[in-house]
């Protein structure tokens, strides 16, 4: 292999890791859903995207929380190992509280009053990625909205990905990108496409979780009405997926 070449490919590997291991702010809020159920939730963030936990101080048990900051808005889901979708956060974030709604995605049930006061800050340094080859996931219910996300990493640059999302009733509509590959660098990946209108998607990856959203106003991906395959996804396979032929 060329001198210059080896260069380049180690640059390539020594900026992808470098820039996932700077250190980040991590907060820990403390409060209320309904003013009557008390939750601890800790959250790091990485550009828009956050990352986290929160514990329902009754039961103790941390579960996992991705979302991100829109115009000073959090938007966030608790998720399950198997990527059921057990609440959606939505709050203001003003000075150091948090206030807003906290909704369980199930049939019937009523957004609940959000309250919650920064209790700690602190620098924490972010975690070297593992190969991010798996599939990923989310489901908000069997009647309800989900997405599957698959990836294998190539190499420390470059990931091959599709995704395969439906919204809910009535319509049921998809939300698909067939298999391509993209470039990742540090722990973010830029899906672009002119086919339809201008649509580019960011992904931002920490340990076995993904966060994907538009960039910009840059969302005529040609999907289906009010589907999309912007969201909160958890690994639950860590072996190399099989993409659907086309």
């Amino acid at each position: 292999m060329p001198f210059k070449c080896i260069i380049s490919a180690f640059l390539c590997f020594f900026f992808s890791q470098y820039s996932h291991s700077q250190s980040r702010i991590q907060k820990t809020f403390e409060g209320t859903i309904n003013n009557t159920i008390p939750i601890v939730l800790t959250l790091t963030q990485a550009g828009n995207a956050v990352f986290g936990n929160v514990v329902y101080t009754k039961k103790g048990i941390p579960i996992t929380v991705i979302g991100h900051i829109e115009e000073g808005t959090l938007f966030a889901n608790e998720l399950m190992a198997d990527g059921t979708v057990t609440g959606t956060y939505s709050g203001t974030l003003k000075g150091e509280s948090i206030s807003g709604s906290w909704f369980a995605p199930k049939s019937n049930s009523k957004e609940l009053k959000l309250n919650l006061k920064q209790t700690n800050s602190s620098s924490v340094a972010a975690k070297p990625l593992p190969n991010l080859t798996g599939t990923y996931f989310y489901s908000f219910g069997k009647d309800s909205g989900s997405g599957e996300l698959k990836i294998i990493q190539n190499d420390p640059s470059k990931i091959t990905l599709g995704f395969d999302c439906i919204n809910g009733p009535p319509a049921y509509n998809m939300a698909m990108i067939d298999k391509t590959t993209v470039k990742l660098i540090g722990n973010q990946a830029i899906y672009e496409n002119n086919e339809f209108g201008k649509c580019k998607l960011r992904l931002i990856f920490e340990t076995n979780l993904v966060q994907v959203d538009y960039v910009g106003d840059a969302y005529d991906c040609g999907f289906g009405n009010a589907a999309s395959v912007v969201g909160n996804y958890i690994k639950i396979k860590t072996g190399k997926p099989v993409f659907d032929a086309k």
